[in-house]
């Protein structure tokens, strides 16, 4: 079928477009098209220990347990995959992300009653918030590639200091506080969270294998495991790997996963054709192609297209209605 698009169309877009008004139209055009089911899976994969340095987070993930983590790994990464393509394609001003970001608030604040104080430290909030602003831009610059544009950091700016105030401590519920006043200062925000002397996490190396095992087996054959594991472990910082007691990869090692990386957004970049459809849009078209068949017929598509898995019925009602957010936005 003829393009209706030019070859390379979403960076001549977004130079068109006004960070402070069209942000999120230029978040949307530089996070949902260039993505696919693996990449979404591996930002997931190589995200998801940040978040959890300190020992409260990842205790009210693991549950003794109990967690999703544990329980349905691959549901548990869908999940947030969803959350965060809901966010993404709409923005902060859009009723589907504020549903959304209600149905996680609640969720959060269902087990701050389970894990008193777990969820009371404003700066994981914002820590969290940050890092999906600036992801890609430090994410580049690790890999030897030049940050995202001026535009493009404004623009993050602005949207995720809107979706900053979506967001509620689950503990109280009161409004987060100290959102970076810029891009620079999320860097900085960053650099100083990160760069705190986090205390070793016992649970950490449990964390490293409930993320990376999942990520190779739904993606990789088995005889790729250990590759598709050094791939993750090959973007995280070292503090990351401390605190997780995660093994290091020897430099060598390191290096060449992260050229790869490199060349694959490069190539996706610079030499093949931008799509024209959006990540969201192509799960959408594919839940609708499954609707249409007939049962006992193969379902298609990716595997965060289909309909979503059956909720138990001892789900509290918080949790199943953050999943149905995810899905329907």
């Amino acid at each position: 079928m003829a393009r209706s698009k030019p070859y390379k169309w979403i960076r001549k877009e977004i130079e068109h477009l006004d960070p402070a008004t069209d942000y999120e139209r230029i978040w949307e055009l530089s996070s949902v098209y260039y993505i696919n089911d693996i990449i979404v899976n591996f930002v997931y994969a190589m995200t998801f220990p940040y978040f959890m340095v300190g020992y409260h987070g990842v205790q009210t993930v693991l549950r003794d347990g109990r967690g999703k983590i544990y329980t349905d790994p691959n549901r548990r990464m869908d999940d947030t995959a969803r959350h965060m393509l809901v966010w993404w394609e709409n923005g902060p001003s859009d009723d589907k992300t504020r549903r959304s970001v209600a149905s996680l608030n609640n969720m959060h604040a269902y087990y701050a009653k389970q894990y008193p104080g777990n969820f009371s430290h404003n700066d994981d909030y914002i820590y969290t918030l940050c890092y999906e602003a600036a992801l890609m831009h430090r994410l580049r610059l690790k890999l030897g590639m030049p940050g995202i544009s001026e535009r493009e950091q404004r623009a993050a700016w602005e949207f995720w200091s809107r979706m900053a105030t979506l967001f509620v401590n689950a503990d109280d519920g009161s409004a987060l506080y100290g959102f970076p006043e810029d891009f620079d200062g999320i860097n900085a925000f960053m650099d100083e969270y990160e760069g705190r002397d986090w205390p070793i996490n016992p649970l950490g190396p449990e964390v490293g294998r409930l993320i990376l095992q999942p990520f190779a087996e739904r993606h990789f054959p088995k005889v790729l495991h250990g590759f598709a594991r050094t791939l993750v472990l090959s973007m995280y910082n070292d503090n990351v790997l401390r605190v997780h007691q995660l093994p290091r990869v020897n430099p060598v090692v390191r290096k060449a996963c992260r050229l790869l990386v490199r060349l694959g957004l490069t190539v996706s970049e610079k030499v093949l054709p931008d799509p024209e459809v959006s990540l969201p849009e192509i799960h959408r078209r594919n839940r609708a192609g499954e609707a249409r068949t007939p049962r006992g017929s193969a379902p298609s598509g990716c595997p965060h297209s289909g309909t979503l898995a059956s909720t138990h019925s001892v789900e509290p009602q918080a949790i199943v209605e953050a999943r149905e957010a995810s899905a329907t936005g």
